[in-house]
């Protein structure tokens, strides 16, 4: 494949006129995912599209280091254990093994939520920097999913400041009725928290009590697989 292609090439293999072709290649350009070369010249990919391939690698890296401790987690608590990465201004589940029980919660992989109202999801928002912490509360609307879920910018910067210190968190119901969640953070070799594990299930089974029983689980299999990513103690 090319490094590089004409506008005439990619009307010829998309089928629209040139015209139509311009004004889709002039926004891609604007916004950085190609770049012209000279003012008639061929199209290439720019740098937004080189950093989405980099996030794709780096994504891919984590869930295959993690997966053989995700396994084993899963296998210890016998609930459902999830792999979750930051996706903008939400969590993304990465990867997902599924509890042996009858009961089970199993998200789609992919599945987004807001970072203010699940445990994982709370992990990768307490693992930004101060600035990035207030710029995401200051701009988005905090709404209640269930009565559980915080609304308060003040509580949340309180939970926050627990979370950077214990390094985990306990959510119970805050996202959808009926189902709880611990998670604790996963960290690279300079000791940015780039993922987060969570053991999820339904309320009536992974109770408070059960989850304060399993944190040193939790706690170990996230330092395992942020070791595996070159982060040191």
């Amino acid at each position: 494949m090319p490094e590089s292609v004409s506008l005439a090439e990619i009307s010829r293999l998309s089928g629209l006129d040139k015209s139509t072709v311009n004004r889709i290649l002039n926004t891609w350009v604007n916004r950085g995912y190609l770049k012209q070369n000279g003012k008639r010249g061929k199209y290439s990919l720019d740098t937004k599209f080189l950093d989405f391939s980099g996030a794709l690698k780096r994504r891919s890296r984590i869930r295959d280091k993690a997966l053989p401790y995700l396994v084993k987690l899963a296998q210890i608590t016998r609930e459902s254990v999830i792999l979750s990465i930051l996706n903008g201004r939400y969590a993304a589940y990465n990867e997902m093994i599924p509890s042996d029980q009858p009961l089970t919660i199993v998200p789609a992989e992919g599945t987004r939520v807001p970072l203010y109202c699940t445990g994982v999801d709370k992990i990768l928002l307490a693992g930004m920097t101060d600035k990035e912490i207030e710029n995401y509360i200051n701009s988005v609307k905090l709404e209640s999913y269930t009565p559980s879920t915080i609304t308060h910018p003040d509580s949340l910067r309180a939970l926050i400041a627990i979370i950077k210190k214990e390094g985990m968190v306990i959510d119970c119901e805050e996202n959808i009725p009926g189902i709880n969640n611990i998670a604790a953070g996963v960290k690279d070799a300079e000791g940015k928290t780039v993922a987060a594990v969570g053991v999820l299930g339904p309320s009536v089974r992974l109770t408070r009590q059960l989850m304060t029983e399993i944190i040193p689980e939790i706690k170990k299999c996230s330092l395992d697989i942020s070791r595996e990513l070159g982060y040191k103690t």
